[in-house]
């Protein structure tokens, strides 16, 4: 008895499974096109962030330079700021040295 039982349940189990595969013939087109839909926006989104990124990368790299040239021209007037003050005291100092000279004739 349980084995002609288990041989319909084990044969309605195989029908089942058989038919449902067969008649389940999903239409999955319309799920690969959404997906390549998907995959176009996230590629568009990535394209984007990819020109965004070499944008900045290009600021910063004209920044760089200008920060270099910026340094540069701040060296020059220090060193052109220190001459001018060296040379200052120099004359400052042979005025008073003069001074000096001529109060003692």
């Amino acid at each position: 008895m349980f084995k002609r039982s288990g041989a319909a349940a084990a044969a309605a189990f195989l029908l089942f499974a058989v038919s449902g595969c067969a008649t389940g013939g999903r239409n999955y087109q319309g799920d690969i096109d959404a997906l390549n839909s998907r995959v176009s926006l996230l590629q568009g989104q990535l394209s984007a962030k990819d020109e965004e990124i070499a944008r900045l990368q290009s600021q910063i790299r004209e920044q760089q330079t200008a920060v270099a040239e910026a340094e540069a021209e701040k060296r020059l007037l220090s060193e052109r700021l220190d001459a001018a003050l060296t040379q200052s005291r120099e004359r400052k100092e042979e005025r008073l040295s003069k001074a000096a000279e001529s109060d003692l004739k």
